[in-house]
């Protein structure tokens, strides 16, 4: 694949995607808690190279049935609309099999298209769309500087929703610190029960050293939540979110307990339970767990019962007590979680 150009990043689900590149970095690349493209200028594909990348791949894949593509980099709904059709007619026609044409989206560049816009690419087959709302806080959004409001979260989200689109929207657990932990599990509540995405999907905050966001952390002025206040801002979140038709996922590595995952409408009360589970474990094996789970010892509570798998942890956690007595959990813990990002 040495002649195809491939971009770094995609979302979990889509790991058994088609991937067309079709720009280079983030157009907005000023959000204080994301690194990923700060070194890379952005820049649209040129159409011919892109389409030629189709190609290449078609000739490569042949035989080979995909049912999702997944056109990165950071948001091609940035793209003019003529655009974006000239790349889904090129896909409908190298890949006639695919079921979803998949792309992440800005809520503002959702809004800046009509909805008869976006009724039209739905039609060409960009038929599911991951949003990175983050929290439906205005004060939040301002703090880690996303570019756009709460109304205009809604109002993409809705948009796609209205064009028949299914809408994953990503948001972030942790990212208002300690301080407005309450208001960010409320208010990215309130916002999504206008939306009621198909998907919601979250995610544990990672903050890295190198941020803006990381300025603030040694600064003093953003608190890090411990990983069982992360916990307990999650419960809040998913107490106020309404049983509606929305599946919640806790789908990446990055986040504790993974097991907290279902249809909003049918399994909400399972999920809170899987919470209080672990918020009413007594403290040594709540640290224990955390400890395991960071260190891909644990993936599951269940694995807490398991003796070998108890053992390893206890022997991980007591390594790190013999060189630090005075760990900060909460700082490390961050560390793991940015790692993995």
């Amino acid at each position: 694949m040495k002649d195809i150009e491939i971009g770094p990043i995609r979302p979990p689900s889509e790991s058994e995607s088609l991937l067309i590149r079709v720009t280079r970095g983030c157009h907005w690349n000023k959000c204080y808690f994301c690194g990923l493209y700060k070194s890379m200028k952005f820049s649209m594909r040129p159409l011919e190279e892109t389409i030629t990348d189709i190609k290449r791949q078609a000739e490569l894949y042949q035989g080979k049935k995909f049912k999702s593509c997944f056109l990165q980099d950071g948001d091609a709904l940035v793209l003019k609309s003529d655009y974006l059709h000239r790349i889904l007619e090129a896909l409908n026609k190298y890949f006639p099999d695919l079921e979803y044409i998949t792309s992440y989206a800005r809520a503002d560049s959702i809004t800046r298209k009509s909805l008869a816009e976006l009724k039209e690419l739905r039609q060409s087959g960009l038929n599911h769309l991951y949003c990175g709302m983050e929290t439906g806080s205005d004060t939040i959004l301002q703090l880690i500087n996303k570019g756009f409001n709460a109304d205009t979260v809604v109002k993409s989200g809705c948009m796609a929703k209205e064009a028949g689109m299914i809408l994953s929207e990503f948001i972030l657990l942790g990212i208002g610190g300690k301080e407005l932990s309450d208001e960010n599990a409320i208010q990215t509540a309130s916002a999504l029960n206008i939306i009621q995405p198909d998907f919601i999907r979250v995610h544990a905050t990672g903050i890295k050293s190198e941020s803006k966001m990381g300025e603030l952390v040694r600064e003093g002025s953003f608190i890090l939540q411990s990983e069982e206040e992360i916990v307990i801002e999650q419960k809040l979140f998913l107490q106020h979110l309404h049983e509606m038709d929305s599946f919640y996922m806790n789908e990446h590595i990055i986040n504790l307990l993974l097991e907290v995952r279902g249809n909003l409408r049918t399994e909400k009360q399972e999920m809170l339970s899987v919470i209080d589970r672990f918020l009413t474990l007594p403290p040594d094996e709540k640290l224990l767990f955390i400890i395991g789970r960071r260190l891909n010892v644990f993936f599951l509570l269940d694995d807490l019962e398991k003796p070998e798998q108890h053992r390893k942890a206890e022997e991980c956690l007591r390594k790190i007590l013999s060189k630090n007595p005075d760990v900060d959990f909460s700082a490390l813990c961050n560390y793991v979680r940015q790692s993995l990002i």
